[in-house]
């Protein structure tokens, strides 16, 4: 059983802690440049890019390295550097230091990230590995939640520095309890057998084995939609309820709860199944269930009941746990074990290059669009792209493992 796997417990409560800290880091980092330092629009809007782009320029490095290197260590080591410049963020002079050590405490999380997904795959059984992704994912939703929910708190009743410190001693005590996970856990099929490719040969390698996977191909491509669409208008989503509900600000906050609580429900359901054999439900379900969220949040008008956008928001957030779940799981699962750190950071490298664009190409078409009928396309076109996928799985997703699997899921 799961709950009997020790280094897993141990590395899922470390991830748990990490990124509680992450969000609540994130309010202090949003609050002390907004409200104190009242930096400018520019200023602010580079913060998501401190966070995106060392993920674009050094995922695939790191995915390289965790499947050559000791994946433990690895993350003991990003987390021990994520501590020190958290506190060194407490004594930033001004918003360009505080940038740039962002982008430096981005850069050590993104050699975190592939290492934590290969070792999850060496600790955890493949009749697990569903259940394990679902946990994560459950503790990935609380603290989006959670986290800027308290960190916002915190930071208003004492000072940004304080969420600041909160999240330091997380990610020291993650890198206390991954001390106490067996060294020989982290170790690669690489460094055993004493051959190591060279960085050119290894990400070529990579690149290989994603691009020869058709069930790899294809999920990427169904999760890469999702979170383009997420991306586009995600961030504009103020704009359109100050057309729909001008007086109610408090919206933005009780959508983020309902699609939190989505994401919630999707984990829980989900954690019924030992395995997962039906691709195209997972994540053209997944992708369907965001276009509609964002497509209800187009037609939805002045004197509409406020339950129905929420009630969308809720549905919305279960397709996000489906995608996100479902592309981890199927990473896992259809990557060979020794080079599920070089697939996840092309995947993390990817994912990163849409949350650069995507806001972009939303603030345009916002601009010619207008908010409602840009959530309203955004949303058709996306829910579109999720039933094609629901429709022509068993097309889409063939391969020489999943062809003879059924459409169902097996519990």
């Amino acid at each position: 059983m799961l709950k009997n796997n020790r280094s897993f417990a141990k590395m899922f409560t470390a991830y748990g802690l990490a990124a509680f800290g992450d969000y609540f880091d994130f309010m202090a980092v949003s609050i002390l440049l907004g409200f104190i330092w009242k930096a400018d629009a520019m200023t602010i809007a580079l913060v998501p890019l401190t966070f995106a782009v060392p993920s674009i320029l050094f995922s695939q490095l790191a995915g390289i390295l965790a499947d050559r290197w000791n994946k433990r260590n690895l993350m003991i080591a990003t987390d021990l550097i994520r501590a020190m410049i958290t506190i060194l963020l407490i004594f930033a002079p001004n918003a360009w230091v505080l940038l740039g050590l962002i982008a430096i405490r981005s850069t050590a999380r993104v050699f975190h990230y592939p290492a934590q997904q290969a070792m999850t795959r060496s600790v955890v059984s493949p009749e697990q590995l569903l259940q394990a992704t679902s946990l994560n994912g459950a503790v990935f939703q609380l603290s989006k939640v959670l986290g800027p929910l308290l960190g916002a708190s915190v930071a208003a009743a004492f000072s940004p520095a304080t969420c600041m410190a909160v999240n330091a001693v997380c990610y020291i005590l993650s890198a206390m309890l991954l001390l106490r996970i067996p060294v020989r856990e982290g170790r690669t099929a690489a460094a055993e057998s004493g051959a190591t490719l060279s960085l050119r040969a290894a990400w070529r390698d990579g690149w290989h084995i994603l691009l020869s996977s058709r069930a790899l191909q294809v999920s990427l491509l169904f999760c890469l939609i999702g979170l383009a669409g997420i991306q586009m208008i995600d961030a504009q989503i103020t704009v359109l309820l100050r057309d729909i509900a001008p007086d109610q600000p408090q919206l933005v906050g009780w959508l983020v709860t309902a699609i939190g609580l989505g994401g919630l429900a999707s984990v829980a359901w989900l954690r019924r199944f030992q395995q997962l054999s039906a691709y195209g439900w997972l994540l053209g379900g997944g992708v369907m269930l965001i276009g509609i969220m964002f497509a209800a949040a187009g037609m939805f008008e002045p004197g509409f009941p406020l339950w129905l956008l929420l009630g969308a928001s809720f549905v919305g957030g279960i397709g996000t746990g489906f995608t996100s779940i479902g592309m981890t799981y199927i990473l896992q699962q259809e990557t060979p074990p020794d080079a599920i750190g070089r697939v996840s950071g092309i995947f993390d490298s990817l994912s990163s290059v849409i949350f650069v664009i995507a806001p972009l190409t939303g603030g345009v078409l916002i601009g010619l669009w207008g908010a409602s009928s840009t959530f309203l396309y955004v949303g058709l076109f996306v829910g579109g792209i999720g039933l094609i996928g629901l429709f022509m799985q068993r097309l889409l997703w063939r391969s020489d493992r999943t062809a003879k699997q059924t459409t169902s899921m097996t519990a």
